[in-house]
């Protein structure tokens, strides 16, 4: 975990690629708990159920969302993917934003993004997407 975020998050935030927000402990301050990784992107509507929507439109795409072991099913996960979707309301409301876009690892990590209300587009099952309007409502 910690090798990603000294080689690549490090990088893609120098290039202006992505945001890399982390998690410590307060008994462990400068260890990494966990983290996550926003980045602009946009992605074509098809597959996307129930879509009304332009060919194209913009998202940010939650690049990585990860846990150290030793804290997994403890709620940081969702603590993380909870202040992940603050982020993206507070970005929607000064640019254009229609969702947010994930690309699940394997099939038990898409079931984490589904119960928090994310939906799989039709042609590829592990890449799912949240409306803004959802989390609005929410």
């Amino acid at each position: 975990m910690s090798e990603w975020i000294r080689h690549v998050a490090s990088q893609h935030q120098k290039k202006n690629l992505s945001r890399t927000y982390v998690a410590a402990m307060s008994s462990a301050p400068h260890t990494i708990a966990g983290y996550y990784a926003l980045a602009a992107t946009a992605i074509e509507t098809d597959g996307m159920p129930h879509a009304r929507l332009p060919r194209s439109v913009s998202a940010v795409l939650l690049a990585r969302l990860a846990v150290d072991t030793r804290h997994q099913r403890q709620g940081l996960g969702e603590h993380l993917l909870m202040h992940a979707l603050d982020v993206v309301l507070t970005t929607a409301e000064s640019v254009g934003v229609q969702c947010v876009l994930v690309d699940a690892l394997d099939e038990n990590a898409a079931g984490f993004y589904r119960k928090y209300g994310f939906e799989s587009f039709t042609t590829t099952p592990r890449r799912l997407f949240l409306p803004v309007a959802t989390i609005k409502q929410a």
